[in-house]
């Protein structure tokens, strides 16, 4: 009996040490702080919330409360996880903020997939959460195995550097994940060790989604077959691919700079941006790249719908030698030449519209 009590201190005090390793690196926490905790009732998140609640009075947190979205994709089975979290957060007599939303109608109407769909309503629905109650940071249960899974899952879609860096463990300042250097397999040994129980979902057996899929199938075949340690490689891979990354961001970000000429109207609300061909030109093609995504970034806040073909089908326009020449990318983004100059530019309204009320004002001069 003394061992079984020794064995599972050890498993405690192994799995707090370890969260506030990745707490402590990851500056995600400082005092007095006030923690969301976005609880689906799975065991990450489950984990999570006791972590956060076991090192409350060493991390001088202020308050810690519970976030749970009902995406309603489940019927009787997303109706017991969100009584499962309001019986939790019952027990353990701390706020629980529980909403419900009807993921599968919004995820049509925005032309979106399920998985995509239900991710962009739970971050608003947390983010509402975390402004109308001032919290100050949102805790989410991601870990390990879910970063190595997202990897494997972007290199299979041919992503580029941002999608093999994984899960950043802190995001926008607000979002942290303590448990994103902790393995599946410690959650449940540590939640065993504190005899705390968890729902399941049953949607994660069922190969529906490529996430699943990865998981269930090609992760345990690469395992036996190839590399039994293929998760920890990819984590590898993708703190390589970080740290590379934040210096070509840097180097992106000084090179702009020289390259760049005006912004206008003002740098509050560019709608247009001009920038030096020759000194763009001269570039190396990875930095080309990236300028390109930067300056449409800022006109259009977001990159959601410019892919790489669109970046390079920009950068041969330029290479072209004729001025005057344009192209157009989603989000009503035109980009053109002229001169010593290309500009990229958001239209005020339709591309489409702007061909035309151009070709009927060439008709009526």
């Amino acid at each position: 009996m003394k061992d079984i009590i020794q064995d599972t201190r050890k498993t405690q005090e192994k799995f707090l040490k370890k969260a506030i390793s990745t707490i402590a690196k990851f500056d995600m926490l400082g005092k007095k702080e006030r923690v969301l905790v976005g609880v689906s009732g799975g065991p990450d998140s489950v984990a999570l919330l006791n972590l956060l609640l076991m090192i409350k009075q060493k991390c001088s947190l202020e308050h810690v409360g519970i976030a749970h979205l009902n995406h309603m994709l489940r019927d009787k089975e997303a109706d017991r996880d969100e009584n499962f979290v309001k019986k939790i957060a019952k027990n353990l007599n701390i706020p629980c903020f529980i909403e419900k939303k009807n993921v599968a109608a919004f995820a049509k109407k925005h032309r979106l997939s399920i998985e995509d769909g239900a991710r962009r309503v739970r971050y608003r629905f947390l983010k509402e959460i975390f402004k109308s109650n001032q919290y100050s940071k949102i805790a989410l249960g991601h870990n390990k195995d879910d970063n190595a899974e997202l990897i494997l899952m972007n290199i299979l879609r041919g992503s580029g550097t941002k999608g093999l860096s994984g899960i950043p463990p802190k995001r926008e300042g607000i979002i942290i994940r303590p448990l994103i250097e902790i393995s599946k397999k410690e959650i449940y040994e540590f939640l065993k060790s504190i005899n705390k129980t968890y729902v399941m979902d049953s949607t994660n057996n069922k190969n529906i989604y490529l996430r699943n899929s990865i998981r269930n199938n090609l992760i345990p075949l690469i395992e036996e077959n190839y590399n039994p340690k293929i998760k920890e490689s990819l984590i590898r891979l993708s703190n390589i691919i970080k740290d590379e990354d934040e210096w070509m961001e840097k180097e992106t970000d000084i090179s702009f700079t020289k390259v760049l000429e005006s912004v206008s109207p003002d740098d509050v609300n560019p709608d247009t941006i001009q920038l030096s061909l020759k000194l763009f030109l001269n570039c190396h093609l990875a930095l080309q790249k990236r300028i390109m995504r930067k300056a449409i970034k800022i006109i259009n806040r977001d990159l959601k719908k410019i892919t790489l073909n669109h970046i390079e089908d920009a950068i041969k326009l330029l290479i072209s030698k004729s001025s005057g020449e344009s192209i157009d990318l989603p989000d009503q983004i035109r980009i053109y030449k002229h001169n010593k100059s290309f500009f990229v530019k958001k239209e005020s309204f339709p591309l489409r519209e702007l061909g035309e009320k151009r070709k009927n004002t060439r008709k009526t001069c």
